[in-house]
């Protein structure tokens, strides 16, 4: 019994539960049927998406030593993408891009490897807490976002923020709260974490200026 309580208090402290799954980002994009033909999952991670692709998928990332990921197929720099102009009918790019020293040449060859017509759909962190994987160089706002892939020739369908404002609060109230372990702190994060971690499994509530991710999904012109 005092496992079990041990065990929830545990969770409901922890980050694992306060975001939905990683499938969250990119289902309203498959039912409608962007996921089709060709595919890029670009700087593809841990992430596995292969359930969410109605057509020919191709994860793509940088290696780095001890690397025992098995779903990855390319391995290059994402600004180096071994494949000829106009090769996918779909880029996905998921909170990748605050890891890149170099996004203004990584757009442009997105550009490239793009079918007219082709969509990419590209999430960014806004308000959230440093994460080096291994290095974190930026944040964008909707309009930054949405200029870095205009600039460089895209049309945009779509901008938004993704996830609740209690994300955001969670996230930095998780750092903030374990940098000590004093009774007080403890006591705050068995009271502030759980609590933010209902309000935002409930609430609907989306800000721009407080959101925790920008999402764009832009389009390759005919």
């Amino acid at each position: 019994m005092l496992n079990a309580i041990k065990k929830k208090i545990e969770y409901y402290t922890s980050q694992a539960a306060v975001w939905p799954e990683q499938d969250y980002e990119l289902i309203e994009h498959r039912d409608a049927g962007l996921f089709k033909g060709k595919v890029l999952n670009a700087g593809c991670g841990w992430r596995q998406i292969n359930h969410l692709i109605d057509g020919e998928l191709t994860n793509q990332d940088i290696s780095w030593p001890g690397d025992t990921r098995t779903h990855v197929d390319v391995y290059s720099p994402i600004h180096e993408i071994p494949n000829p102009d106009g090769h996918y009918d779909c880029i996905i790019c998921i909170a990748v891009l605050e890891h890149v020293e170099n996004p203004e040449e990584v757009v442009p060859e997105f550009y490239r490897v793009l079918k007219p017509g082709g969509i990419a759909v590209v999430s960014v962190p806004f308000l959230q807490p440093e994460h080096k994987c291994p290095t974190d160089f930026q944040r964008y706002t909707k309009d930054g976002l949405k200029r870095l892939f205009t600039h460089h020739g895209f049309e945009v369908l779509k901008a938004k923020p993704l996830f609740n404002v209690f994300h955001t609060f969670h996230w930095q109230a998780h750092i903030w709260l374990n940098m000590r372990n004093s009774f007080k702190y403890r006591l705050m994060r068995l009271i502030i974490l759980p609590t933010l971690v209902i309000l935002a499994r409930r609430s609907k509530l989306q800000s721009e200026k407080l959101a925790s991710v920008i999402q764009v999904v832009v389009r390759k012109p005919l």
